[in-house]
């Protein structure tokens, strides 16, 4: 057996199902693999592509999404995804080939330190340098990339490594029956007494669910403690969603560029659950948040817990587990219901998305962000996956589309990368073969990764993709405007994206009329190939409401 024989095995043994890629020299033997050991390769037209598959794969699953990259600028290319699971917290493995080990630091072809490259935005990144110890090695990055927060990793595999000839008997073991996982773990019962405390004497407290709840799937515990107290919570914008169902208490998102209601400022306290303390949030400082705002922060990374400016009440703990143990104490000490606060944050709330939608709407025969975002609205299911890639857009989908946020809607994430929609529709329908799955994508963010139309296509891949073309990098050209009077290098030409789409053997539709774009969703859905939809928009923004 050879050294990428080896690697594709135990691969699959984890669980493995699918490997995005982009052929190369340094993976020939993987490739080979693969093919034989029946590992399938889905091959994209730029490792970015690749990388956003796998960490899309990580922020969907909760498992660990893998790439593969040939190596040198491959490797660069594929580390784009890589960050993006950095900010996110996803977990991925982005296996990178290399020349072999005898003639690194010498100048072979692509000589790279792949590895120091990858390590500062990885949770783990190694060279194997024995073929032995692949086992070993991909034993030690699923642990790290799904243990604690979760995260990237990264292995560098040379040609000689994956080359080997090797026995059985050789083998670094791993036993294939793996030790369960540790229990959540659980806060401190002494600080949960005070944090409930708190809450009972807050007049207008709130609630900020950030990413880490979704990757400790505390969906469930989230809504119990809000609906029994009557919290207003909110999510910041670009985290991952734990709102699976429409709930009065839910805000929308927070830190958007077009603003939001007027919450965070007047609450006495705030509660912060797998959140960072960020930009945001305005860095938990004033004026942004009062004064006097007592803040308790809910996290099961001890760094992230205290990452940035301080905070009253720190609980280390896996965050469901602590939300559960919260209510349970406000319950057993009869806490009353925050019902004068939440009935105030839901006028606020309310009087905002109305101005939102409040925009002076275009001459016939000319279409809105909104007309998207209304027949999006019109065909999605509890089982459509939406994935929402652009800055502009991504602004009206946040203010407009909130009555839920489910984790299967899915933003760029954290990093604020765009041109990730359409090798993650890929990686979507590798993943749920029988869902519908619909990106909303700006015509900026489209052309990153326009190419993989035709990837998707002859892969059998097939989705929705709706375009909002202002012919802008329109949520920079907002701001342009705004500080300097025009655009600079913000706006960009006319294109037939429909034209575009079939050119790659999908199929494009162009719309005129607001009541042409559910037709063509619902023909969308029902193709098995990919289905570009081409909407010409006026240019806007909420803030111009």
């Amino acid at each position: 057996m050879k050294g990428a024989e080896l690697l594709v095995r135990e691969l699959q043994q984890r669980g493995v199902t699918f490997m995005a890629t982009l052929c190369g020299h340094g993976l020939d033997p993987v490739d080979i693999a693969c093919k034989r050991l029946g590992l399938r390769l889905v091959d994209v037209r730029n490792e970015q592509a690749a990388g956003y598959m796998a960490e899309v794969t990580g922020r969907l699953t909760r498992r660990v999404g893998v790439c593969a990259a040939s190596s040198g600028v491959a490797h660069v290319n594929a580390l784009t995804g890589v960050v993006n699971a950095y900010f996110d917290g996803a977990p991925m493995l982005l296996i990178t080939g290399s020349g072999p080990t005898e003639t690194m630091g010498l100048g072979h072809f692509q000589d790279l330190d792949q590895v120091a490259l990858a390590a500062p935005v990885c949770k783990y990144a190694k060279l194997v340098d024995r073929a032995e110890r692949i086992p070993q090695f991909l034993h030690e990055a699923f642990a790290a990339a799904l243990v604690d927060r979760p995260g990237p990793v990264h292995l560098t595999v040379p040609l000689d490594v994956l080359e080997a000839e090797i026995t059985p008997d050789s083998l670094v073991r791993v036993p294939e029956s793996r030790p369960a996982p540790p229990p959540p773990s659980s806060g401190d019962e002494g600080q949960i007494a005070v944090a409930a405390g708190w809450l009972a004497q807050s007049q207008r407290p709130l609630v900020i669910a950030g990413t880490g709840l979704y990757y400790a799937e505390g969906e469930k515990s989230l809504a119990h403690l809000v609906k029994a107290l009557s919290l207003p919570a909110v999510v910041p914008i670009w985290d991952r969603g734990t709102i699976t169902d429409p709930i009065e208490e839910f805000m929308g998102v927070i830190g958007a560029a077009s603003g939001g209601p007027r919450l965070l400022p007047d609450a006495d306290l705030i509660l912060m659950v797998g959140a960072a303390c960020d930009y945001r949030v305005g860095y938990l400082q004033p004026p942004t948040i009062r004064y006097d705002a007592r803040i308790i922060r809910i996290d099961g990374d001890p760094v992230k817990l205290h990452q940035g400016a301080g905070v009253h009440l720190p609980i280390l703990g896996n965050p469901r587990v602590v939300l559960d143990q919260l209510s349970e104490a406000c319950s057993a000490n009869n806490m009353s219901p925050k019902s004068d606060w939440l009935r105030e944050a839901l006028r606020r709330n309310l009087t905002f998305r109305e101005q939102c939608r409040k925009v002076r709407r275009p001459a016939e025969g000319r279409l809105h962000a909104l007309d998207i975002i209304d027949a999006v609205r019109s065909v999605i299911t509890d089982e459509t996956i939406l994935l929402i890639d652009g800055g502009n857009i991504g602004q009206w989908c946040h203010q407009v589309l909130c009555d839920r946020y489910p984790g299967h809607w899915l933003t760029c994430g954290a990093s604020g990368v765009v041109g990730f929609g359409v090798p993650g529709a890929m990686a979507a329908r590798l993943l749920y073969p029988e869902r519908p799955i619909i990106l909303i994508s700006g015509d900026g963010s489209l052309g990153f990764t326009a190419a993989e139309f035709e990837s998707a296509k002859r892969q059998g891949l097939g989705f929705v993709a709706v375009v909002a073309d202002d012919q802008a990098w329109g949520i920079s050209l907002t701001g342009h405007q705004r500080k300097y009077g025009e655009g600079i290098t913000s706006e960009l030409g006319p294109m037939d994206y429909a034209k575009m789409a079939e050119a790659f053997g999908a199929r494009g539709i162009r719309v005129d009329r607001a009541d042409q774009i559910v037709p063509a969703l619902q023909q969308g859905a029902r193709a098995d190939r990919p289905t570009l939809i081409h909407v010409p928009i006026v240019r806007s923004n909420p803030t111009d409401a």
